[in-house]
């Protein structure tokens, strides 16, 4: 007996080491857990795999940035829940990579902090009402904001923010298909604010003037959003002898007047010196206000372009595009007296991605209106070419000149004679570009050569991008007196709808002068995993059988035969 008390004692003991040491570990295990976040995507569409352009700019960060996430708060829909976990967990990836230089901090803007309000207010980050359900009480309106603000010392020592809204629709209604490419773009809104908010300087883009360009309150909304990421001036291409090369795109909206031969000289002559071009163009004459007599005749537009634009591998068609499946609607008046009645307008295509191109993936629809086709040429097969934006599957062209009267919308369009299908509204150009002028010198061209002495340039210096539209409107904003400009994408007559004519232009421009390549994780994609609904109900005691019955009757199995091995055991 004696013997046997040291041994118990000794066992006793053992065991409290182990269970220490237990304890030690798994205490030692959630500090690093803390510290160390690390996981591994085995998802088959790498959700969870941050981009190696975003990867790269988290660790090449000069300065700290401090990240608020202002989707928070009790009773939050769910949906707007997982958002906020998303959030959470991508700021996680990017705190990792950045070696801690990205932290962020949650707040509830309706919880104690009052300073949170005074933030969102000074950033112009508005709350989405949305409706939550109460119980017996039924249902209850509360504030949402799905927004984060990312902030960082500026040089004056000031702090400075950059906002980052963080659900993809604006809309009180977020469903699961919303929530989906919210989180698909989450990586890509996140990362471009952080990049926006530290990057040295804004990249000089110029608008070009002097061949009647549009500049009037109806593209101030695209000027004034382009003045938030870019220094944009604008440049008069008949005043200068060359375009200066710190302009790293140029875009050409809407000239109405024919370009000479020396000004398309200085065009090619800066793609050579590798800038960038954003072509937005009208080849037929025609705007929404012709038709306030019901009808107009729609012209071909001579710009003297098409030799320029066929050389670099494109060629708009002096025609438009009409769609009987993706349009927009116009009010019609059926008779004098009769009530306006929306009726579907062929001649305002809603354009669709051409492509899996990050510029365009994921865009709900850019709103056309009387858009050319685009044909593509192999003139030069280093040149690549990547449809941006097609047509429907039911489409057709009429050439110009060609009559446009109101009156035809209240026939409805017939799919069947429409026999057409993804015609291109916009491409984009990418390559080594070769001169238009390298065997081919008009004589003012070879006039302002030897004036000049200027050095022609037959091969570009670098890699160039330019983007072909067939449709200057794209690019356009509804203006009234009374209201002022629109944002783009807004339809003066269906103003609950906006299309992504804006998301277009800044993901068009942004391709083209950001270097990064922050763009490459718009193109990410996720499987949908929405549950069938009937499926579920019709299933849904079996897998609660599966998933709660089966555990519970492993466990009593489990502890049955555990009781009978230990009573026979002990038994002997």
């Amino acid at each position: 007996m004696a013997d046997t008390l040291p041994t118990v004692k000794n066992s006793r003991k053992q065991s409290a080491r182990r269970l220490i040491a237990v304890i030690a570990i798994l205490v030692a295990a959630n500090i690093a857990a803390w510290f160390f976040h690390a996981q591994a995507d085995l998802t088959g569409d790498k959700r969870y795999t941050i981009t190696d352009a975003t990867r790269n700019m988290l660790k090449h960060l000069d300065r700290k940035i401090e990240v608020l996430v202002f989707l928070d708060g009790d009773d939050m829909p769910a949906a707007f829940q997982q958002l906020s976990n998303s959030t959470r967990e991508m700021l996680r990836h990017f705190r990792d990579i950045s070696d801690n230089k990205v932290t962020f901090r949650v707040i509830d803007p309706l919880g104690s902090d009052s300073t949170a309000i005074n933030v969102l207010k000074q950033y112009r980050m508005q709350g989405i009402p949305v409706n939550i359900s109460s119980g017996k009480k039924g249902m209850t309106q509360k504030m949402i904001f799905p927004w984060a603000l990312a902030t960082t010392p500026g040089d004056s020592g000031r702090i400075i923010g950059y906002p980052v809204f963080l659900q993809e629709v604006n809309s009180m209604i977020f469903n699961k298909k919303i929530l989906l490419k919210s989180e698909m773009l989450l990586e890509y809104n996140l990362a471009n604010g952080i990049h926006q908010l530290t990057r040295k300087e804004r990249p000089a883009v110029a608008y070009l003037m002097g061949n009647g360009e549009q500049f009037d309150p109806h593209i101030g909304t695209a000027l004034a959003t382009l003045q938030q990421f870019y220094q944009v001036d604008t440049f008069n291409l008949g005043g200068e002898a060359a375009i200066p090369t710190r302009y790293k795109t140029i875009l050409i909206n809407r000239p109405t007047i024919p370009f000479n031969d020396q000004d398309k000289f200085k065009i090619d002559q800066y793609v050579m010196n590798g800038g960038n071009v954003f072509w937005s163009i009208n080849m037929v004459t025609g705007t929404v206000d012709s038709l306030q007599n019901g009808h107009f005749n729609a012209m071909p537009l001579d710009l003297n372009l098409a030799d320029l634009l066929f050389h670099y591998g494109v060629r708009i068609n002096a025609n438009m595009i009409e769609d009987a499946v993706s349009y927009a609607y116009i009010p019609v008046q059926s008779g004098p007296d009769a009530e306006a009645t929306m009726l579907p307008w062929i001649y305002f295509p809603v354009l669709n991605a051409g492509s899996e191109h990050p510029v365009v993936k994921h865009l709900n629809g850019v709103l056309g209106r009387f858009v050319s086709s685009i044909d593509t040429n192999t003139n030069d097969p280093a040149i690549r070419k990547t449809p941006l934006l097609t047509s429907g599957k039911y489409a057709r062209t009429e050439a110009a000149p060609l009559p446009v009267i109101l009156q035809s919308a209240i026939e409805p369009p017939n799919p069947a004679a429409f026999p057409k299908a993804n015609l291109m509204a916009a491409v984009l150009l990418e390559g080594s570009f070769s001169s238009a002028y390298a065997e081919r010198r008009p004589i003012p061209v070879a006039n302002l050569i030897d004036s000049l002495k200027l050095t022609v340039k037959t091969k570009a210096v670098r890699a160039g991008k330019m983007i072909v539209t067939g449709d200057a409107d794209m690019l356009a904003n509804e203006y009234s007196d009374a209201n002022g400009p629109a944002d783009m994408g807004v339809y003066r007559f269906d103003p609950a709808i906006k299309y992504d004519n804006k998301s277009f232009l800044l993901n068009g421009m942004e391709y083209m002068n950001d270097d990064d390549n922050l763009l490459a994780a718009r193109s990410k994609s996720f499987d949908t995993r929405i549950l069938d609904p009937k499926l579920v109900a019709r299933e849904r005691g079996k897998w609660q059988f599966i998933n709660i019955g089966i555990p519970l009757a492993a466990i009593l199995i489990f502890g049955a035969v555990f009781s009978f091995v230990r009573k026979k055991k002990y038994a002997q």
